[in-house]
């Protein structure tokens, strides 16, 4: 609040002073509702601090109420090497014996010479009798990749100007990279590659899957149809020498028995076999893969969720201990929070099955937080894992899990009691704010007007003064 700009006369009243005393007097209602102002916005604080941590408590149960997270499995290979596994976090736990006979393998064919029986030294030079075309076949599909770019020259007609007219069309030329390009940026299902080796280079067409669904035919298009002879295997311009032959393969799909059981597949990854698994095969050999339920990660959850839980009672702790002490609305979200704790799943008999948290390790204490037994809920889940997770949901939607995110959606919702007091503490907020602009006015006006008249009487007994003065002076004169 600023000082009224008023500037008293020199007399016998120190004027500011006593506007300062009297102003102190003045300001007491203002400093009564800056207290009041500054305990609801800690009040908003303290409840904003309760609301997050329902929140995080309603994150933590709701992984709970579908019962999946009692369900996750870890997976092992005796043997990387042969083959790993993946799981998907279901399935059922247990050993499988795998013994891989044969992979699966991709069709190929290597072409490592040119169609005179010389060694290719150049991946940029053209070839010679290369078709004007190949048409790969996978599956039922087929694809036609273009080899040769049309070139047209132009010539002269027979009045001599120069147009397209009788352009005469000849082919472009190909070399082993335009053949690799082509083929790769025709999605054929099919992929080509160049490996070079003592300064010699090999062309690999390979099926883009491995097994013999995925095999590939190929036919060439155009003036050279000589593709794969039973003689030479070659593919017009280019063709497999010995050791070509010997790279190439035919597709096959890999081999296994599972527990005794014969298993084909088209491809090195199977996913079903195990259920729940999905097996990556590495090479021939014999390895153990095993599927065991992980107690790690469902003792973490249950941890998640009951450090969640303390979190809202610590909050409420906090937010009670402070300027909400004894508030209403924090022993309602205490009760209610307890109460879902407090009652039975129903439909389960707790003589026989398990109708309360606590049976199971998840039990509260005398401050009202909770603890787990982790022991004692692992034999819980491996004497009765469907009483289990019934405790947590089920179909009549009342687990624990279930009521916790009811109960937080109630006190969380609209109408709920959080956002029912956060909206009465900003009202608060908002009425205590505009009364203190009210005192500040009705202050600073009262000061202006101690001013102006304390300022007048100092000037009155100023000239009272003076008057007494000159009449004392007067008196000694005429005694003279």
């Amino acid at each position: 609040m600023s000082s009224a700009s008023i500037t008293t006369s020199a007399g016998p009243l120190d004027v500011q002073n006593i506007v300062s005393q009297l102003m102190t007097v003045e300001k007491q209602p203002l400093a009564t509702s800056q207290s009041k102002l500054s305990s609801f916005n800690s009040k908003l604080s303290d409840i904003g601090q309760v609301s997050s941590a329902i929140s995080g408590l309603q994150t933590a149960v709701s992984g709970l109420s579908s019962g999946a997270f009692l369900h996750t499995i870890k997976t092992s290979s005796s043997d990387a090497t042969v083959a790993t596994v993946e799981s998907n976090g279901s399935g059922a736990a247990g050993n499988y014996l795998l013994d891989v006979q044969e992979l699966a393998k991709p069709r190929q064919l290597v072409f490592d010479t040119t169609a005179d029986g010389q060694a290719i030294t150049s991946t940029s030079s053209a070839l010679a009798d290369v078709p004007d075309s190949l048409t790969f076949e996978v599956g039922g599909s087929s694809t036609t990749v273009q080899l040769r770019d049309a070139a047209s020259t132009a010539v002269s007609d027979s009045t001599g100007t120069t147009g397209t007219a009788t352009a005469v069309t000849t082919p472009a030329s190909v070399s082993l990279q335009n053949i690799a390009d082509k083929i790769n940026g025709a999605n054929a299902s099919v992929n080509a590659s160049i490996v070079q080796y003592k300064g010699s280079y090999s062309l690999v067409i390979a099926s883009a899957q491995s097994g013999s669904d995925n095999a590939f035919s190929v036919t060439a298009g155009g003036s050279d149809s000589s593709l794969e002879s039973s003689s030479t295997n070659t593919l017009a311009g280019l063709q497999q020498s010995d050791n070509a032959i010997s790279e190439s393969n035919d597709a096959s799909d890999a081999a296994l028995t599972v527990n005794g059981v014969y298993v084909s597949s088209s491809s090195n990854t199977v996913s079903d076999v195990i259920s729940g698994a999905s097996i990556s095969l590495q090479k021939t050999g014999e390895a153990t893969i095993s599927l065991a339920q992980d107690s790690s990660s469902i003792a973490s959850k249950l941890q998640g969720f009951v450090d969640a839980y303390n979190k809202v009672q610590g909050a409420i702790n906090t937010a009670s201990a402070g300027n909400m002490k004894g508030d209403a609305a924090l022993n309602s979200i205490r009760n209610q929070l307890s109460a879902v704790l407090q009652t039975p799943v129903s439909g389960a008999d707790p003589l026989t099955s398990y109708a309360y948290l606590s049976q199971v390790g998840i039990a509260i204490q005398k401050d009202g937080t909770l603890s787990l037994d982790q022991t004692a809920f692992n034999k819980a889940l491996s004497s009765q894992p469907a009483a289990v997770a019934n405790l947590f949901g089920n179909s009549s939607n009342t687990g624990f899990a279930d009521r916790f995110n009811t109960t937080i959606n109630n006190l969380l919702g609209p109408a709920g009691i959080i956002v029912t007091k956060q909206n009465d503490l900003n009202q608060n907020v908002t009425d205590e704010t505009n009364h203190q602009s009210q005192l500040q006015t009705k202050m600073s006006d009262k000061q202006a007007n101690y001013l102006h008249q304390y300022t007048t009487l100092n000037t009155t007994l100023s000239k009272m003064q003076q008057s007494t003065s000159n009449l004392s002076g007067l008196l000694k004169s005429s005694g003279n």
